[in-house]
């Protein structure tokens, strides 16, 4: 299995992408997690030209450097940001549908076939929640249609007043249900595993529940809070995930996606961004080799 993750880590911490693209490829990473989040708090500088070449760009030269387009992640709305307008699907999708399909139109013209995106969630109602998400995703089914790029829902959360509360995005059973309910191969689902963990879900069975339908990763761990660390980089008495059993349930149920890792490094100075994508194409190499 191929393993991937994001430039943005070696970007941040002040190499250039194609610095940081090369220090990837030579970790050991054959492919990228692409991010086309920037300016999303901003639309009137993510819906422009100007935009679209700088993400093409980093597309470019990851393709230069040998790396392949492993998958890509859409803007996302914050859980801890009440919904727009009147708190609607309808209001939702007017804020935000231009950038989904802005943000498409970049995923068809690189050639990425699959990207991630934040289901919406209304809180108090399962069924308001798993309906809104279907408005929307069919909403996107003719852009995925005619370009043939596959959409993974992820799991998610919300927060308020810096607490998670329960807001069913959270559910494994209300992702699969949202996949269900499409009926369509070009949505399946994304899990992350430190967002399960937040809620103390067992990570080897949210990917039973998901099942065939789980089609990108999001590897991280947590000690209860939404860290994105590298896996069994914590203390061991604060490690509650078994990246092991998980690698074991991920070849039961048949997953042939991606062993993408979504993870922070913190606020690191740029002679160690080597390092640290060394350490994590190592981890992601191991557990990549027992699915």
């Amino acid at each position: 299995m191929k393993i991937s993750t994001s430039c943005e880590h070696g970007i941040a911490a002040g190499l250039t992408p194609e610095q940081s693209l090369k220090t990837m490829k030579a970790a050991g990473f054959e492919g990228i997690d692409w991010s086309l989040c920037a300016d999303m708090d901003a639309p009137g500088a993510f819906l422009t030209e100007a935009w679209t070449r700088k993400v093409l760009n980093v597309a470019h030269i990851a393709k230069e450097e040998g790396l392949a387009l492993a998958q890509s992640h859409l803007p996302y709305y914050p859980g801890h940001v009440e919904n727009p307008g009147d708190g609607s699907a309808e209001a939702f999708g007017k804020a935000w549908m231009p950038m989904y399909e802005h943000a498409l139109r970049a995923c068809d013209t690189a050639g990425c076939k699959l990207t991630v995106v934040h289901p919406m969630y209304i809180l108090g109602s399962r069924e308001k929640t798993v309906d809104a998400n279907l408005y929307l995703l069919d909403r996107l089914l003719p852009v995925l249609r005619q370009s043939g790029i596959r959409v993974a829902v992820e799991n998610v959360f919300a927060r308020r007043n810096r607490k998670y509360v329960p807001a069913y995005v959270e559910e494994a059973e209300t992702i699969r249900d949202i996949v269900d309910g499409l009926g369509s191969e070009l949505v399946g689902a994304c899990m992350d595993t430190g967002h399960a963990n937040i809620f103390r879900y067992d990570i080897c069975d949210y990917a039973r529940t998901l099942g065939d339908k789980l089609y990108a990763l999001h590897v991280n761990s947590n000690a209860g809070e939404d860290e994105h660390a590298i896996p069994y980089s914590l203390s061991a008495w604060c490690e509650r995930m078994d990246f092991d059993a998980f690698s074991k349930t991920l070849g039961e149920i048949g997953y042939r996606g991606w062993y993408n890792l979504e993870i922070t490094g913190g606020r690191f100075p740029a002679q160690a961004a080597r390092p640290f994508y060394e350490y994590a194409a190592i981890v992601a190499r191991h557990f990549a080799d027992k699915v």
